[in-house]
């Protein structure tokens, strides 16, 4: 608990550091930036890693092991989670079905601490069906009982707060997206002295983590279908492999031949993904689950139009005509990827720059930890609930 004249402390704690682990690893030590950006709060990251796992940046972060015998059966581990918790005057919980969850929640009711969890995405219908029955059997007998524990949760998007009405949750929800910084200055020359060949390219990037649900193997087979009308064009895919999906993805273009139109770029950080997506024409997102996806962001951000299916939850793609939402089929993506190849080089300047506006007015991390202070200002101190809470009579 804070002592008097000090600043109140909100403890996040997630499930993974690493980025290779998606985009939660890169946006929540930002967000905790941000929140202490606004000068009222204290934020402190604590996550439950594998081992191996590459420390974030982020200042004060405690690293804890995942594994759950370990923790039901090591005091030690347990007495430091406590006093952690003790310590904070709020806990934030990012994530579901692991360890910060099941444990944050715990500590937090065992301490009366009030906490507030963000699902991440995690409670999406196709990521309700991964492996259905087990989050099923986890969900009646612990998760749901440590959601409606929490003070208030915390959605990306409005349809993220859909999802935990369909769950039967009445807890309050702050709906509170993710924000994105870019780079005052985004060289393509970094990218492009990696891959030469490509400079005079019209490149479609996609960038995320390699997995299924992310609907590259759509992507692939759609693009054997378009690709060679555009000889120009070309499809890069940056990421982390998971799940082997890499190999499958590799063996289907081979299938389809169109190996000289397709580069797998590995993993990008840093400048090198900037740069990427200032060399890319268009992103691609054509995702068959998402939360928020941060990579589209960044594109957003960097002045790349998009090209999402409509599960990535970015209705404001259409509002601000910065690029096209589709369903995730065949047909519709290959139309998608067709008209934006078949746009002047000036039409494309003009959906770059509503793409930055669109961050500039909507997503900027000033405006997400200013939003997450005036919920936690009203978790602590009580009084009317912020405008971003949707609070059920």
């Amino acid at each position: 608990m804070s002592q008097p004249g000090t600043l109140p402390r909100c403890l996040n704690l997630t499930a993974h550091i690493d980025h290779s682990f998606g985009g939660l690893t890169t946006s929540l030590p930002e967000f905790c930036q941000a929140l202490r950006g606004t000068g009222k709060y204290r934020a402190g990251l604590a996550a439950f890693c594998e081992p191996g796992e590459i420390a974030t940046e982020e200042e004060e972060t405690t690293v804890l092991p995942l594994g759950r015998l370990r923790w039901q059966t090591d005091s030690t581990l347990r007495r430091r989670l406590a006093g952690l918790i003790e310590h904070a005057d709020v806990v934030h919980i990012h994530g579901l079905w692991q360890e910060q969850s099941a444990l944050g929640s715990s500590f937090a009711q065992a301490a009366r601490k009030p906490y507030l969890v963000s699902a991440h995405g995690m409670l999406e219908p196709w990521a309700i069906q991964n492996k259905a029955w087990k989050k099923q059997l986890y969900w009646n007998l612990l998760e749901k009982r440590y959601l409606k524990g929490s003070r208030c949760l915390r959605a990306l998007t409005t349809a993220e707060a859909g999802h935990y009405r369909s769950m039967g949750l009445q807890t309050p929800v702050a709906v509170i997206p993710n924000g994105v910084t870019a780079p005052a200055t985004i060289d393509p020359e970094l990218f492009f002295q990696r891959f030469p060949d490509l400079r005079k390219r019209t490149i479609v990037l996609f960038l995320g983590r390699l997995h299924p649900k992310k609907g590259l193997t759509l992507l692939c087979d759609s693009w054997s279908k378009v690709c060679s009308s555009y000889p120009e064009a070309h499809l890069v895919i940056a990421g982390p492999d998971s799940d082997a999906q890499q190999q499958s993805l590799e063996t289907l273009v081979a299938e389809r031949g169109i190996e000289s139109r397709v580069t797998f770029a590995g993993m990008l950080r840093g400048e090198e993904k900037w740069a990427a997506l200032g060399a890319a024409s268009f992103f691609t997102l054509p995702s068959y689950s998402e939360g928020f996806s941060i990579s589209v962001l960044e594109a957003l951000a960097a002045g790349t139009p998009v090209i999402l299916s409509r599960q990535c939850y970015f209705p404001e793609v259409d509002l601000y005509q910065c690029g096209l939402t589709i369903e995730p089929e065949p047909l519709a993506l290959q139309a998608a990827l067709r008209e934006c190849l078949e746009l002047s080089p000036a039409d494309r300047i003009v959906w770059g720059a509503r793409a930055k506006q669109l961050v500039q007015d909507r997503f900027t991390w000033p405006i997400v930890g200013a939003q997450s202070a005036a919920v936690l200002d009203w978790i602590l101190g009580g009084g009317p609930a912020p405008s971003c809470v949707e609070i059920l009579s």
